[in-house]
């Protein structure tokens, strides 16, 4: 497979139009239909590596030098340490640490710029927003209170 078709597959795996990819790389979607196409191959590195970088890939993979979509990463002795953590806890605890690691984790990669990725919302993730505050049980919990939990929830300002 060569980098024309490999940049179409990692498109559609990370589901974005040509359009999309071309607006996250600041080109024009007719560039992505060319090096989708073949017709341009001499793409600049900073590009490779910025749509590497955003279909969620290694630039090698994308210029078929490498078969494996990700490079393999080194695991350091910090890396083993809390994965030994990670499987010591129990289910409420692995729950609570993949909660706050996916909030992090798109937190820093939206903090760049060039590290773009798509956040689903509420609406796409019901299960994760929290509702902690409406678990009381020595008071009636109101609508107006319930609708006053969730302003401060949503409150970006709040939580940086």
């Amino acid at each position: 497979m060569g980098m024309a078709e490999r940049i179409k597959e990692r498109r559609l795996v990370m589901d974005y139009t040509q359009e999309e990819l071309a607006e996250k790389l600041g080109l024009q979607k007719s560039a992505i239909a060319k090096y989708e196409n073949g017709r341009v191959e001499n793409i600049k590195r900073s590009i490779i590596a910025q749509m590497a970088n955003i279909l969620d890939c290694s630039p090698a993979y994308l210029m078929g030098w490498s078969e494996e979509v990700q490079e393999q990463t080194q695991v350091t002795q910090t890396d083993k340490d809390l994965l030994h953590k990670y499987h010591y806890i129990d289910d409420k605890g692995k729950h609570t640490v993949d909660t706050v690691l996916e909030m992090e984790y798109n937190r820093c990669k939206t903090a760049d710029d060039s590290k773009v990725v798509k956040i689903k919302t509420e609406e796409e993730k019901p299960h994760q927003i929290p509702d902690a505050a409406h678990r009381r049980t020595d008071i009636e919990v109101t609508e107006e209170m319930k609708k006053h939990d969730d302003d401060l929830m949503k409150n970006d300002d709040l939580w940086k």
